[in-house]
This record gives C-alpha cells, sequence and structure tokens, in this order.
C-alpha cells in the first residue's frame, strides 16, 4: 500500500440539487475547472465531485463561483484529504 502527500490538493464536493435538476447539474459540474469526475449517487446528497487543484484558494472558487454558481445547486458540502492511501 502506498500513502503519502501529494502536489495536489484532492477532495469531494457533495452536491444538492432542486427536484428534476440532477443529469442537467452533473454534466455542469464535471465541465467547472478543477473537477476531475462527478457523479449522481445515492442517499444523503444527489452529486459527488471528485476534484485536484493546485491550491486551496483553488478550492474556494472552484466551489463558489463554479458549483455554487450552477443553477439548480441548492447544498454543497467539501471534503478535502489530509491523507491519501492506495495499492
Amino acid at each position: 500500500m502506498k500513502c503519502g502527500e501529494y502536489e495536489l490538493i484532492t477532495g469531494y464536493v457533495f452536491i444538492n440539487v432542486e427536484k428534476g435538476r440532477t443529469l442537467d447539474v452533473v454534466t455542469k459540474v464535471a465541465n467547472i475547472k478543477g473537477v476531475k469526475m462527478a457523479c449522481v449517487i445515492t442517499g444523503t446528497f444527489d452529486i459527488v465531485a471528485t476534484f485536484e487543484v493546485k491550491d486551496v484558494n483553488d478550492v474556494g472558487e472552484m466551489v463558489a463561483r463554479g458549483i455554487d454558481s450552477v443553477d439548480g445547486v441548492s447544498l454543497t458540502q467539501t471534503a478535502i484529504c489530509v491523507k491519501c492511501c492506495s495499492k
């Protein structure tokens, strides 16, 4: 197993959207700079977006000016990874 620190800041944005807007929103979120992938999910949230950015300020820009500005987004919750491990 490989664990360590990485050059990029990695994390997830959990997103809730207005009813009936999920498929439209996930496509728009996937095209935002810094977002690596956006997926429709089951559970408490409607969408999860995985991101990689160079600086913590980029996280704020991506969420505040990017994801939060997408029409239909009603709530976001951001989780920044502090340590990542992989096989």
